[in-house]
């Protein structure tokens, strides 16, 4: 009787001590995963308009796309509407219905694509997916490419947004390199008309909110 207690004793540490082992084993990974999504949430909730949001860019290299300007060609003096490239501060407010111009600063002259998706509180959506005109709330699709006969200044992609293909709100730009994402920024749309008579002022306000 004895050595079947000190038998089932052993048996039941030995049980113990590989769930413990378990438990070790599994617990940096459930960490990393909770500390990716916590960092998600974090970079959504604390998104600033207009400004560039890199990622998935190694250590120690440069992002494909340095910096960027954005042209719209309804509202705003040429000071508002500046082709100075920087990665913050960019222009992130337009009308449905208005061209914006893309001048990006970059040493790729053709291969970087911009997707318009209706804004994701989520971000890691699209470092968890594949960014396609099938992709929810998916709006536009421009292409930025060097054209070596354009005049020197031209933009390097023109589009716009129709009424009829989204609403006004808050929108992602989405820019992508051979199919994987480098960066976001979010934008907002506003209805048509809505922007016309601001100042710069007062839209340079509008940015800020």
């Amino acid at each position: 009787m004895k050595r079947i207690f000190i038998s089932l004793a052993a048996t039941c540490a030995l049980f113990a001590f590989a769930a413990c082992s378990n438990n070790a084993n599994n617990q940096p990974a459930e960490q990393a995963a909770n500390d990716a999504a916590k960092t998600a949430t974090e970079t959504s909730s604390v998104m600033v308009p207009g400004k560039l949001n890199f990622v998935n860019v190694k250590e120690g290299e440069q992002p494909v796309l340095r910096a960027l300007a954005l042209v719209g060609n309804r509202v705003g003096s040429s000071d508002f509407n500046k082709t100075e490239t920087a990665t913050e501060g960019i222009r992130c407010i337009f009308e449905l219905n208005e061209w914006i111009e893309f001048y990006p600063e970059t040493d790729a002259d053709y291969g970087i694509k911009v997707w318009i998706i209706k804004h994701k509180d989520d971000q890691s959506y699209y470092l968890k997916n594949k960014i396609r005109d099938l992709t929810p709330g998916f709006v536009q699709l421009g292409e930025l490419y060097n054209d070596p006969d354009a005049e020197e200044g031209s933009p390097w992609c023109s589009l716009y947004v129709n009424p009829e293909d989204a609403e006004p709100g808050l929108y992602d730009f989405v820019f992508t390199y051979q199919d994987e994402v480098f960066a976001t920024m979010l934008i907002q749309f506003f209805k048509e008309g809505e922007l016309d008579k601001l100042s710069d002022e007062e839209l340079a306000n509008k940015m800020a909110k």
